[in-house]
């Protein structure tokens, strides 16, 4: 049950000459996949109304959809980028971060901050974060939340609660692509991590229109060499049951 974007989806009206600059611009930087799998990914996200990325760091599970939803965002075929995360993590919580909500948000997520001051520009992100053109929804506010004519991306999707997955899940408004990145085999949740209960649910309903991908070969790291290398021996460890020492 995959749809071709563009058939339904509502555009963002943007000014022609305005248009024009902004597809020159996408059009001289254009996102390349490195391998078949980040082409599938890509063919993914434009053909599914949900996708779910799995499998190792450093694979672009979340650069890709971020960069893409730059240039949609850019282009007008989107109005808004929404971002969520679990709060689960082994460093300070978002309520120790210092500053307003949109602050705090920006540090918990500083590697997609990056990734958009990469892809827009400073001035440019600057303009969207103050229009509310590219929004963070923390997850404990996101019950009623209606996701539509954006992009959302959900990163480090393996810590969400399986609560948490069908509250996100259900968010999904029209025109509304969604985005979930994670690595289950890190998940502080282990078995019920909510991101695996939507991947047996895609399993067991076809009928869902959600593409998934898993990025399970260490050949599709793309990060770094030294990343690389760090995370074939932190796997052989831990099919050892070593903790390094």
């Amino acid at each position: 049950m995959s749809r071709q974007r563009g058939s339904t989806r509502a555009t963002h009206r943007v000014k022609e000459k305005f248009k024009e600059e902004r597809e020159d611009v996408i059009r001289s930087n254009p996102l390349v996949p490195m391998n078949p799998k980040q082409k599938d990914y890509i063919h993914k996200i434009n053909t599914h109304s949900m996708v779910i990325s799995t499998g190792y760091a450093g694979t672009s599970k979340t650069y890709i959809p971020v960069v893409m939803a730059c240039d949609q965002l850019r282009s007008g075929e989107i109005s808004k980028i929404v971002f969520t995360r679990p709060n689960i993590s082994n460093s300070k919580s978002l309520g120790m971060f210092k500053g307003d909500l949109i602050e705090k948000m920006s540090q918990w997520l500083m590697p997609v901050i990056g990734i958009l001051r990469e892809r827009l520009g400073t001035s440019v992100l600057e303009i969207a974060l103050k229009q509310g053109d590219i929004e963070f929804v923390p997850l404990e506010v996101i019950k009623g939340y209606s996701a539509t004519n954006c992009m959302f991306i959900c990163d480090e999707a393996e810590d969400l609660t399986i609560e948490e997955a069908k509250k996100i899940v259900t968010r999904q408004g029209k025109n509304c692509t969604m985005v979930l990145c994670g690595d289950v085999s890190q998940s502080e949740l282990k078995e019920k991590s909510g991101l695996k209960y939507l991947i047996n649910m895609v399993q067991k309903y076809p009928s869902l229109d959600v593409g998934v991908v898993d990025f399970n070969h260490t050949s599709e790291i793309v990060r770094s060499q030294a990343c690389k290398e760090w995370i074939i021996a932190l796997h052989k460890e831990d099919e050892k049951g070593g903790q390094g020492v």
